[in-house]
C-alpha cells in the first residue's frame, strides 16, 4: 500500500524524531520504548484497530494457504509476539500474508494432498527452513541483499501474485467448484462451470470488495473488512444462504500449538528448501520495503538486519507451533501507522487481543467463502501495480520490460521459474550496464575552473585538450569498451594533445584494466599525447603506483580536472 509522506503540519510529522537522535528498538527491555501516559490510550486503540483488520485478513489468508482457519490466527499471534521482542521496527506487522501464502501452497500441493497431516507438516517445515535462512541473513548483517531485487521486478512479481490470487478466488466468487493447478487450467475449469454460478455468492463477494474499496477512501482507519465479513455472516444465517448454494467456512476447530515436524524424504526436503528460498526472496523484498518506509514515516531508526532476524525467528516459531510461513504486511503496517501506532505496544495489544478472542473463532463457521474471497480480491488488487509499472515505463522501457517479464512469468510459468527468469534478466541487464558505461566529454564553463558535460550551455572545449568522464569502475568486462571509446573520441577530436580522465566514478581498477591502461598510455605516448587522471581515489592511486610498469608511471595524477589541464598545457 503506497502512502504519501506526511506533510509538515500533520501529526505524523510532529511525532518524528530527528535522524541524528533516532534509537533502534530491539529486545524485551524495549517493548515499551516510547510509551508514555499521554500516548498509552492511543497506542491501545491503534492495537485494537490492527486486531480488527487482522482477523478477517488472517482467516482469508488461511484459505490461500490451504490450512484450517484457526492456524492462521496461531501464526499471527506467534509471529507478532516473537517479532515484538526480536525485531527492530516498532509498528511492522508480521503474520500470515497473502503474498507468500500462494507460493508455498502451490509448491507443497505438488507433493502432498490438500488438508492432510502431511501437507500441514510440509508447510510447517517450509516455514522453519525459511526462518533459519532469514536468521542467518540477519545475524550476518546481510540485509543489503534485499537491494538486489529492483522495484520494477518486485512490482511485476507482486502483480503476478495478485493475478494468481484472483484466479484462485474466482470459483468462490461465482460459487462453483474449482480445478486445475495452473492459472490456465483453473480458468479453463471455471469456464466449464459458468453454467452453475451462484448469484448470492457473486453479490456477497462484490459487496465485500466494494465496501472495502469505498471504505478505504472514506476512512482507512475503520475495519471495513471486518464489518463486511460480519454482514456476510449475518446474511448467511438470517437468509439460510447455505440452502441456496452459498459455501460457508464451516466448522472452525479451536486448538493450540501442534508439533507437526518430522523427517522427510530427500525429494520432499528438496521441495521444502527450494520453496523456502523463494519465500526468503519475497519476504526480504517486501519486508525491507515495508520496514524502511514505515520507519521513515513515523520518524524512528530501523535496523533491517535485525528485522530479518526477527521475521526469521517468527517463522521458526510458526513452524514449531505447527503453523506456516509469515511475512511483514504492508497493508497492516500502513493501517497501524494511520491509526496512530508508534510503539510495539500496538502489536502486543493486537496479539493478546487475538489470543483472548480466539475461543470465539468457532462462530466464524457461518462466514461465506465469498466474503473471504472479496477480502482477498481487494488485497490482490493492491498487489497488482499497474500504475507503478506505467511510471517505470515512462522512465525506463528496459526496466518496464523486466517488470512485465516477472509479471507474466509468475502467472504462466509459476512463481519460482517466473521470478528466476526475471532476476536472471535483471542480472544480465545490470551486467550489460556495467560493461557498457557511458563516456562523457567534458568542457570548461566560461570564466570558471568548472568542467561539465560539453552539451551544457556556456561550456566549451579547450584547445588540444580532451577531458572525459568515465562513469563506472574499470574492470575486465568494460576495459575493452573504455579503450575503444577513448580511441573513438580521439578520432573525433584529432587535434588532441592532452587526454584527461575524470576518474571520480572509478572506485577500483582490476589487473586486466591496469594492463589495458598501460597499453593505452603507450599508444598515446607514441602519438605524442599526454595522459592524466583527475580526482582518482587513494586505492586507484596505490594500484597505479604499486606496479613497475613504466607506462603506468607516466600517468599524471591531479586533484581536479582543471588542475590536470593547466599542468598539461604548461608542459607543452
Amino acid at each position: 500500500m503506497t502512502v504519501s509522506p506526511s506533510s509538515p503540519s500533520s501529526p505524523d510529522h510532529e511525532a518524528r524524531t530527528p535522524i541524528g537522535e533516532r534509537h533502534v528498538a530491539s529486545g524485551m527491555r524495549e517493548v515499551f520504548l516510547g510509551v508514555t501516559k499521554q500516548n498509552f490510550p492511543g497506542q491501545l486503540l491503534a492495537g485494537i484497530t490492527l486486531l480488527a483488520i487482522a482477523i478477517p485478513e488472517q482467516l482469508a489468508t488461511a484459505q490461500l494457504a490451504g490450512v484450517p482457519a484457526f492456524v492462521a490466527l496461531i501464526a499471527f499471534i506467534t509471529a507478532t509476539l516473537v517479532f515484538i521482542v526480536a525485531g527492530s521496527n516498532p509498528i511492522l506487522s508480521v503474520g500470515a500474508d497473502s503474498t507468500i501464502a500462494p507460493l508455498f501452497a502451490v509448491a507443497i500441493l505438488k507433493i502432498a494432498l490438500p488438508a492432510t497431516s502431511q501437507y500441514y507438516s510440509l508447510v510447517a517445515a517450509t516455514a522453519l527452513v525459511a526462518g533459519v535462512i532469514l536468521i542467518a541473513i540477519g545475524l550476518l548483517k546481510l540485509g543489503w541483499l534485499a537491494d538486489f531485487l529492483s522495484v520494477p521486478i518486485v512490482a511485476g512479481f507482486l502483480s503476478g501474485i495478485g493475478v494468481i490470487i484472483i484466479v484462485h478466488q474466482l470459483p468462490r466468487v461465482f460459487g462453483v467448484s474449482s480445478g486445475g493447478s495452473s492459472v490456465l487450467s483453473r480458468l479453463d475449469s471455471l469456464v466449464h462451470h459458468l453454467g452453475h454460478v451462484n448469484a448470492w455468492s457473486i453479490a456477497i463477494a462484490l459487496g465485500t470488495l466494494a465496501a472495502m474499496t469505498l471504505g478505504e477512501k472514506l476512512n482507512g482507519r475503520i475495519p471495513w473488512a471486518l464489518g463486511a465479513v460480519l454482514i456476510g455472516a449475518v446474511l448467511a444465517v438470517t437468509l439460510s444462504l447455505a440452502s441456496h448454494g452459498v459455501q460457508l467456512l464451516g466448522a472452525v476447530t479451536v486448538g493450540g500449538p501442534t508439533w507437526r515436524l518430522h523427517w522427510f524424504t530427500t525429494h520432499q526436503w528438496g521441495v521444502i528448501v527450494t520453496t523456502a528460498l523463494t519465500l526468503v526472496i519475497v519476504i526480504m523484498s517486501q519486508s525491507a520495503a515495508t520496514a524502511s518506509t514505515s520507519a521513515d514515516e513515523i520518524g524512528v531508526s530501523d535496523n533491517l538486519s535485525r528485522d530479518f532476524f526477527g521475521i526469521g525467528l517468527a517463522n521458526v516459531a510458526a513452524g514449531i507451533v505447527g503453523a506456516f510461513a509469515v511475512n511483514a504486511s504492508p497493508a497492516r503496517t500502513t493501517i497501524t501507522r494511520l491509526a496512530g501506532g508508534r510503539t510495539k505496544l500496538v502489536g502486543l495489544t493486537a496479539a493478546l487481543g487475538a489470543l483472548a478472542l480466539s475461543p470465539l473463532v468457532t462462530y466464524a463457521r457461518d462466514i461465506p467463502l465469498a466474503s473471504l474471497a472479496g477480502v482477498l480480491l481487494f488485497i490482490a488488487g493492491r498487489l497488482i501495480k499497474v500504475r507503478q509499472i506505467q511510471r517505470v515505463y515512462l522512465i525506463s522501457r528496459a526496466e518496464c520490460a523486466l517488470a512485465v517479464v516477472a509479471w507474466l512469468g509468475v502467472v504462466f510459468l509459476g512463481v519460482e521459474l517466473g521470478l528466476g527468469v526475471a532476476v536472471g534478466l535483471a542480472i544480465i541487464e545490470q551486467t550489460w550496464r556495467s560493461a557498457r558505461p557511458a563516456m562523457i566529454v567534458l568542457g570548461r564553463r566560461d570564466g570558471t575552473t568548472s568542467w561539465e558535460p560539453l552539451e551544457v550551455r556556456d561550456v566549451h572545449l579547450v584547445a588540444k585538450v580532451l577531458a572525459v568522464l568515465f562513469e563506472r569502475d574499470l574492470f575486465f568486462a568494460n576495459t575493452g569498451v573504455f579503450r575503444r571509446g577513448l580511441y573513438g573520441l580521439l578520432k573525433k577530436y584529432p587535434d588532441t594533445k592532452h587526454l584527461v580522465i575524470d576518474s571520480a566514478a572509478i572506485s577500483d581498477i582490476d589487473y586486466t584494466s591496469l594492463l589495458s591502461l598501460s597499453e593505452i598510455v603507450s599508444d598515446l605516448a607514441n602519438d605524442g599525447v599526454s595522459f592524466s587522471l583527475a580526482r582518482s581515489n587513494p586505492l586507484v592511486q596505490k594500484k597505479l603506483r604499486s606496479t613497475n610498469n613504466k607506462f603506468l608511471a607516466m600517468i599524471q595524477l591531479h586533484d581536479s580536472v582543471d588542475s590536470a589541464v593547466t599542468h598539461a598545457l604548461a608542459q607543452t
